[in-house]
């Protein structure tokens, strides 16, 4: 009997260049996830946002379309807001001709490696703190005056010297009574990042998030006697695309250019709506039986915290910085005086944000990203009275 030739086939020769270019491509896949990774949370650090993001970026249009409890409020505002919509739909117009321009500054030069409790700080912004002009003695101390009034980023310093409470408090920031009623412009608002929603906003209707606030808001303060003009151009968007990063330097020369072409203009706005966690306490009160969003004043000190040492930041000057201190504060117990529920303490950073241009600057967070439109442009309501008080 022939024996059988029981020895196996041959293995097939691998195709070696193929497995190089399989495992070359894989690798440069996972690299790429992992870059646009370190990047977006990057972007969440420096863009000059207040806490921590969860994995909703606030910038991001990431929607739960969820039915909410509204609380209406009737205006007359409404009928001209959504005829100004009908209007103008600027979420169509192209984005500016602009590359990513201040991509080494500043921003990006700052220490993030700062360890500190991201929890602990994100619980006492959300506390509340009722003020009256009662307890104004104690505010003269200025450990008192700290934990009262503000949070403060690891990343900057809270130097008593710069928070005279007197100066602060009997700052005149009352605008020219020449330029109210009139048609030129006192008070101009806009925003840094047009790209922030809310949890029922429609991503491809910008007047849906923040920057509809910023319309209702300015509704209001020209019914008010208050002139006050809307400037929605988009500096977080960048060849179409959201792109946080450089918005603040983005939107130096136009800003400057309005400023020029408008010298009435006393008073700056950049009206945000923050990004927290979605296990943070939610943000919103009852003012008059209405959900309206809690409010937060920002202020950036230009100044670094370098192991405990105050660092000023040579490049990002601002000489308004005093006056600025004392908008906010008068902001802040104008509100706190009649709502003590609705502003969370101001939030002390290191950088300059916008708030450079004119001495009168104020950047206020409207909620976050849980909040509907409707809680949002309910807290306007509040915050004009309280403008009306401060600047006139």
């Amino acid at each position: 009997m022939k024996r059988r030739n029981r020895s196996l086939p041959p293995k097939p020769r691998k195709n070696s260049k193929r497995g190089f270019y399989i495992r070359s491509l894989a690798t440069g896949l996972v690299a790429s996830i992992l870059l646009l990774f370190v990047i977006s949370f990057f972007n969440d650090i420096v863009s000059g946002e207040i806490f921590f993001n969860d994995a909703i970026p606030h910038y991001r249009h990431i929607l739960a379309l969820t039915p909410q409890d509204f609380a209406p409020i009737q205006n007359e505002v409404d009928e001209q807001e959504e005829a100004e919509q009908d209007d103008i739909n600027i979420w169509d117009v192209a984005a500016p001709a602009v590359g990513v321009v201040g991509l080494f500054d500043v921003e990006i030069e700052m220490d993030i490696s700062t360890n500190y409790d991201s929890a602990q700080i994100l619980h006492e912004s959300l506390t509340p703190r009722t003020l009256t002009p009662m307890n104004i003695d104690d505010l003269r101390n200025p450990a008192f005056l700290r934990d009262a009034m503000y949070i403060v980023d690891p990343r900057t310093l809270f130097l008593p010297e710069m928070f005279d409470i007197d100066r602060m408090i009997s700052a005149d920031l009352r605008v020219n009574p020449e330029n109210l009623g009139g048609d030129a412009p006192v008070v101009l608002i806009f925003h840094t990042h047009t790209t922030e929603l809310f949890v029922d906003s429609n991503p491809y209707d910008m007047y849906t998030g923040i920057v509809g606030v910023g319309a209702y808001l300015t509704n209001l303060l020209n019914a008010k006697g208050i002139p006050t003009m809307h400037y929605t151009r988009r500096f977080d968007i960048v060849d179409g695309q959201s792109h946080i990063l450089g918005a603040y330097e983005r939107q130096e020369s136009y800003i400057r250019q309005i400023l020029q072409d408008n010298p009435t203009i006393e008073v700056i706005i950049d009206l945000h709506r923050d990004g927290l966690p979605a296990t943070a306490p939610p943000l919103v009160t009852q003012i008059d039986g209405s959900r309206t969003a809690r409010l937060m004043f920002v202020n950036g000190l230009s100044l670094r915290n370098v192991n405990g040492v105050a660092t000023p930041i040579n490049n990002l000057p601002n000489p308004n910085l005093p006056y600025n201190l004392a908008f906010s504060m008068q902001m802040q117990m104008e509100l706190n005086q009649n709502h003590p529920d609705l502003n969370r303490r101001i939030y002390l950073n290191a950088f300059r944000y916008s708030l450079h241009f004119l001495p009168k600057t104020l950047f206020v967070e409207v909620g976050d990203q849980r909040n509907t439109l409707r809680e949002a442009k309910n807290a306007m309501y509040p915050l004009v009275n309280a403008l009306v008080e401060v600047l006139k």
